[in-house]
């Protein structure tokens, strides 16, 4: 038994380190963009579930110093320890690559890939390969440089809803791998991407057949992560294969906003909280999906008023509780700030039959170091925003800006019918199909 518990405990800890030596700087953050005059957010969400503890797949996603994006997705040869050690120890030398020149600002897409494959084919077997594809987004110019080796064809979705592949563009790297090709695609009106390994692939449905022959019309189908995830799930029962893809989605503010300045006041804010809970149940919400919105809304309102408007440290709050004056102090600060105030945006959307309602809160304060939030992915046990831990328990998604001023949320409705008393608006009526 003592043994047993000895091997989970070492299995939670390698599992653990895998997670430390991947590195995502865009944990819960959008990137803000203009296209075309239109301004539009950028996310990179990600999916991760090794099939077992030791996986052959691994991945991170970088942001420059200049503002580009580089992300590398990687599937190792085989299974197991082998698989497990090519893609730890690739994942390391890329991101100490990349660090070194972040630190001396001189990263260069091509030069980086070069490093990697000259420190990595030196230690490959000769019947071994590596699967990994590297990215580059450049948000001044809308493009996407990319280096494809053995990797399945990337997939997009343009403007007119037509489905885009970007097949791979080298062979596997093996230690026989001299030189390579680099691609550069226009991905300015881009609605999404999906970037994958093979393992998406190959799990199978309880019919025998591959997940492959629905991929296509999964990723049309669908309008984000969440809504890609489902339907993955609503077809693979059991996955025989470790799974691992990024799922990059381009979103228009240009929206059917309701729009609200309030000041910090709790008046202000239970009323804006009332008011939000009566719209979603005019489309249907039921009282527990209406009440999980309300209560996470609450905590990111409280968030934005007590760091946002009053500029409380977190280190302040902490010895205002502890001292028994955190009450009276938001009394004082209430009225001190009084003329101060918050921006809230709120709608619901429906498309293909799904009814998602999406909110935006501002502060417009100094914000705060949105990297500190992976600790949620890390150590959630060790993480103390309590509000930002029932906001991701209670919804789908939630995004920061890269100032960390701003929120996005968003959440599936679930419908009651028989309560819905507004006509739901229907996605062709809006600038924005997808959020």
């Amino acid at each position: 038994m003592q043994r047993e518990k000895n091997m989970n405990s070492e299995l939670e800890n390698a599992f653990n380190k895998e997670l430390n030596i991947i590195k995502n700087d865009l944990y819960y953050q959008q990137i803000e963009r203009s296209v075309g005059g239109i301004d539009t957010l950028l996310r990179f969400d990600m999916f991760y579930k090794p099939m077992e503890i030791l996986s052959g797949d691994s991945y991170s996603l970088r942001k420059c110093y200049d503002g580009k994006i580089v992300l590398f997705l990687i599937d190792a040869m085989g299974k197991g320890i082998s698989a497990s050690l090519t893609a730890t120890s690739s994942t390391t030398l890329l991101n100490y690559i990349f660090n070194q020149m972040q630190h001396s600002k001189n990263f260069e897409f091509k030069t980086w890939i070069q490093r990697y494959i000259e420190y990595i084919k030196e230690d490959l077997l000769d019947n071994e390969m590596i699967a990994i594809v590297f990215a580059m987004y450049d948000r001044a110019t809308s493009r996407c440089e990319y280096a494809s080796f053995g990797m399945p064809a990337m997939l997009a979705i343009d403007a007119n809803e037509e489905l885009i592949k970007a097949k791979s563009n080298n062979m596997p790297i093996s230690k026989y791998t001299e030189d390579f090709t680099i691609n550069s695609i226009d991905v300015a009106h881009m609605k999404r991407i999906l970037i994958y390994t093979d393992g998406l692939c190959e799990n199978k449905l309880t019919n025998g057949e591959f997940y492959k022959n629905y991929l296509y019309e999964d990723f049309k189908q669908s309008d984000c992560i969440t809504g890609f995830m489902k339907l993955v799930d609503s077809r693979v029962d059991d996955k025989q294969d470790d799974i691992a893809y990024f799922y990059i989605n381009s979103v228009s503010l240009e929206v059917a906003w309701i729009d609200k300045n309030i000041n910090g006041s709790r008046y202000e804010v239970d009323v804006l909280l009332q008011e939000v809970r009566q719209y979603v149940t005019s489309f249907g919400a039921d009282a527990k999906c209406a009440s999980e919105i309300v209560l996470a809304m609450s905590e990111l309102l409280l968030n934005a008023v007590e760091h946002g408007l009053y500029g409380l440290s977190k280190e302040e709050k902490a010895k205002l509780i502890e001292e028994g004056e955190f009450d009276d102090m938001l009394d004082v600060l209430e009225t001190k700030f009084i003329d101060k105030k918050i921006s809230v945006k709120y709608f619901v959307r429906e498309r293909a039959e799904k009814v998602m309602f999406i909110a935006r809160i501002s502060d417009f304060g100094k914000g705060f170091d949105v990297r500190e939030l992976r600790q949620l992915v890390l150590n959630p046990r060790s993480f103390n925003g309590r509000g930002i831990m029932i906001a991701r328990k209670l919804l789908d998604r939630f995004y920061y800006n890269e100032q960390g001023n701003s929120i996005t949320i968003r959440k599936y409705l679930n419908i009651n019918k028989s309560l819905t008393q507004s006509p739901l608006p229907k996605g062709d009526n809006l600038t924005c199909k997808i959020f």
